[in-house]
């Protein structure tokens, strides 16, 4: 970085933190973000002119597309961080969630279930993290209408071309549930000519085995690519196996300067052991052991999506088009001889046409999309208790929404972004035992306004207002007799983006207010609205080349989440972790030999149902260390990669989910993974 340009964002960001959290905030009480800013900005702000090598691949310049407008990362005014495909498949990452856990930096907490689909919480949601977070596959939703989760465990690295991850108010563009942001997948697909492809088979600890394969076909018009893979273990606690088969198909023809169209199957079929919970003293003496040795899930689902785009001088006309079919069963064992049964089929398809109009006017560049999102869903769901007593319920979602945003760069390098959303949601629900049912309309409203200014060569600053809306699911609304109103948050964000000679930094603080946020509550064995909640925070990240061998990258958050009225009014609400770190170092011995380690660093939470803060006791606080080594014969396009790895290294022992009552007891404890040592080989050709 120049020294002007260091003084310069040395001056504007306690200006930006005083702006959004007055000093009487908790927000600067940060002593625990020293250590982790040491590692990571004492770096980030040195100026660096060494060579990059393979561990750490030279920075390019960086695309995103979660916004329904492709724009540069450094000069889009969102709180956005991408994750390449090849820095995944090098890191030896096992899939999506772990990558956005542990490269982007993405607070989390483990599988309820045992299993690999950790719950993603961007922005401090906690016990309802999962839905007010939207997840895409090349723009096209595969966030659930029900309390169930994306299941981005299921990509594997193979597929992934980059994962795109936007951090606050989203639904100007995605709808509803995307309150603390988005995951955009964007899957690989050959760009040069001839075959390529990869082969790789990998074992781990407790009876992990992971087998892939990919193959791409490139000619001058059209690409084909095909992925498979397999993956099963044993678990680390008792009934607590876990297998995962998918495939992956895709063909592509044309090309951007006229017709392109694209289409994509998807089918991945899952089935596990839950080991549940257990009581905290059983925890303390065997924290592998399950008292729920019949519980079970599996899970059967395709996608199928097509896209097409179509240039015309200044206009690219374009439509998504996908359907999702999902089958699910789950035995839940209650003891003394009580259990229930669930089977649920879900049907989903989206439309989605757009128009993008991009030209010069004047010296501005202007860029207005147009869109339409229509979607309709269908839910069935057939439960028996103990094998006699059954429930069905039917339920169905209609959505038609309308949107528009516009993009203006001025030749004074300032870019404005601005969009509104109208969206019409029809939703159903019939079930038959308690006779209970709901039909109701929403008419819902979403709006963002963004600004981002090019102070120096390589210095953005930015900032962003946006509300943003959720409504009720399917599982939030069972038996329920008086429908929960809408949830809606406003959220106000200001950053600054810093990127010189491959290193970069931002720097990011936010205020998110949430009304009538639509949560669980264990006395009332139902859903409600919560009373207002006020979340702020910051967050730093950034990479650098300390020395030619040596690379250096981390993320820090910092969050206060509180009740700002209500009778739990400056309380914490549950699962949320206000610090969260993540450091990692890589350092190649040679061309051929690289070695990384990470750190990562999560501070305690208050339990489930915990709404006052009475309980003394926590989710307690984790820090792991993972390390890894690589040896790599040739490049990742052709040759060998052989890779060690072991994650938890020091196998600490903790839990992340941990629910209670008003009483504070019992307290039902979800263990977490502990040691886990990793061994794969990939050939890749081409």
């Amino acid at each position: 970085m120049q020294p002007h340009s260091l003084t310069l964002a040395g001056t504007l960001a306690p200006g930006i933190l005083l702006l959004l959290f007055p000093m009487k905030t908790s927000l600067y009480s940060l002593r625990p973000v020293s250590l982790a800013c040491a590692a990571v900005c004492a770096s980030l702000f040195t100026p660096v002119a060494f060579a990059q090598t393979a561990t750490t691949p030279q920075l390019k310049e960086t695309v995103v597309s979660a916004s329904r407008i492709e724009q540069a990362l450094q000069t889009a005014p969102i709180g956005a961080s991408v994750i390449l495909g090849e820095d995944i498949r090098a890191s030896g990452m096992l899939d999506a969630n772990e990558a956005v856990r542990k490269l982007g930096g993405v607070a989390a907490r483990s599988d309820l279930n045992g299993g690999r689909e950790a719950s993603i919480d961007l922005r401090g949601f906690g016990d309802t993290a999962a839905n007010n977070l939207v997840v895409l596959v090349d723009g096209v939703r595969i966030s659930e209408n029900e309390q169930a989760s994306a299941r981005l465990s299921s990509i594997s690295p193979d597929m992934i071309e980059r994962i795109e991850i936007i951090r606050g108010g989203a639904s100007v563009v995605w709808g509803e549930g995307a309150t603390a942001g988005v995951v955009n997948v964007i899957t690989k697909i050959a760009s040069q000519r001839g075959v390529s492809g990869a082969v790789q088979l990998g074992v781990a600890s407790f009876g992990g085995r992971d087998a892939r394969a990919s193959v791409n076909v490139a000619g001058e018009t059209a690409r084909f690519h095909a992925q498979v893979r397999s993956y099963d273990t044993r678990g680390v606690r008792s009934n607590n196996a876990h297998t995962n088969e998918n495939l992956n198909l895709g063909v592509e023809m044309g090309d951007d300067k006229g017709l392109k169209a694209r289409l994509s199957f998807f089918s991945d079929n899952v089935r596990s052991r839950w080991p549940g919970a257990v009581n905290y003293p059983t925890y303390l003496a065997n924290p592998t052991t399950s008292i729920t040795p019949k519980d079970f899930g599996k899970q059967a689902e395709d996608r199928l999506s097509a896209a097409v785009q179509y240039r015309l001088n200044d206009w690219l006309l374009a439509l998504d088009v996908s359907n999702r079919d999902k089958q699910s069963r789950g035995l839940n064992d209650y003891g003394l001889g009580g259990d229930s049964d669930a089977k649920t089929h879900t049907k989903g398809t989206q439309i989605s046409p757009r128009a993008t109009y991009q030209s010069a006017w004047g010296a501005n560049a202007v860029t207005v999309v147009l869109g339409l999102d229509q979607a309709h869903w269908d839910y069935q769901r057939q439960t028996t208790y103990s094998g006699f007593l059954g429930s069905d319920e039917l339920a169905s979602q209609r959505s038609r929404a309308h949107f528009v945003k516009a993009d203006v760069v001025l030749p004074s390098q300032t870019r404005i972004v601005t969009g509104l959303r109208n969206e019409r949601i029809e939703q159903t629900y019939l079930e038959n035992v308690s006779s209970s049912s709901l039909n109701q309309k929403h008419n819902l409203q979403a709006w963002e306004l963004g600004l981002n200014q090019t102070l120096a060569s390589g210095l953005d600053a930015y900032g962003r207002s946006a509300k943003s809306y959720r409504i009720a699911n399917v599982d939030d609304s069972r038996f329920l007799f008086t429908p929960l109103r809408p949830q809606t948050s406003k959220d106000v964000e200001l950053g600054l983006r810093w990127s010189q000679q491959g290193s970069s930094a931002a720097l990011r603080v936010f205020r998110q207010n949430t009304v009538n946020e639509i949560a669980y509550d264990n006395p009332t064995f139902s859903n409600i609205n919560l009373d207002p909640v006020l979340r702020t925070g910051v967050e730093l990240e950034g990479r650098t080349q300390l020395a030619r061998d040596w690379s250096l990258s981390g993320s820090v958050q910092q969050i206060n989440p509180r009740f700002s009225s209500g009778i739990n009014v400056g309380k914490t609400p549950p699962h949320v972790s206000k610090f969260n770190a993540t450091v990692r170092t890589g350092y190649a011995l040679s061309a051929a030999h690289q070695v990384e380690l990470a750190l990562q660093k999560r501070s305690s939470a208050v339990l489930g149902n915990d709404w006052a803060n009475a309980c003394a006791l926590r989710a307690p606080s984790r820090t792991t260390l993972d390390a890894l080594y690589r040896f790599r014969a040739g490049n990742a396009e052709r040759g060998w990669t052989m890779t060690a790895g072991v994650d938890n290294l020091t196998n600490a022992k903790s839990f992340s989910w941990a629910y209670t009552n008003a009483a504070c007891n019992p307290v039902n404890v979800y263990p977490e993974t502990g040691r886990l040592f990793k061994l794969s080989a990939r050939y890749a050709f081409s």
